[in-house]
């Protein structure tokens, strides 16, 4: 089993439809490949971590890392690890505008807090994850 995350920045124009769409498309490639992980949007920063095949996530970073609606990407973790951690997982979303936006963060900051870290590409996914979390200086958030 293969695991690879990154983090980017999305493009400052990009839509609620475009995030959907990106959900979307995603959900199918994925899937035809048996590559699963965990995308999480916030503030304009997408941290995703990928699990399967090293072809398979491979081919698919490649993909993303061609897509025009982000820019600044960044390998954060490659590696082989000895199961897969998100193999329930289906994509998550959040509308950005949803009222319930602070709670939300706070799930997905417990989340990080709780969840399996025993590989180094787990540490840096969730490690990641929580700064883009706590990046938003109007909010204020739980301390976990």
């Amino acid at each position: 089993m293969y695991q690879l995350n990154y983090h980017s920045k999305s493009i400052p124009e990009l839509e609620l439809v475009q995030l959907e769409n990106i959900l979307e498309t995603a959900s199918v490639i994925n899937a035809s490949k048996d590559v699963t992980g965990c995308l999480i949007y916030h503030n304009h920063s997408f941290v995703q971590i990928l699990e399967g095949e090293k072809k398979d996530v491979l081919e698919i970073f490649e993909k993303i890392k061609a897509d025009n609606r982000h820019d600044s990407i960044t390998l954060l973790w490659e590696n082989y690890v000895e199961k897969r951690y998100f193999n329930r997982w289906s994509m998550a979303f959040h509308r950005p505008e949803d009222q319930f936006s602070t709670q939300f963060v706070n799930n997905l900051l417990m989340l990080s807090s709780f969840s399996e870290k025993s590989s180094g590409s787990l540490r840096s996914f969730w490690g990641h994850v929580r700064r883009v979390l706590e990046s938003d200086p109007k909010q204020e958030y739980e301390t976990i």
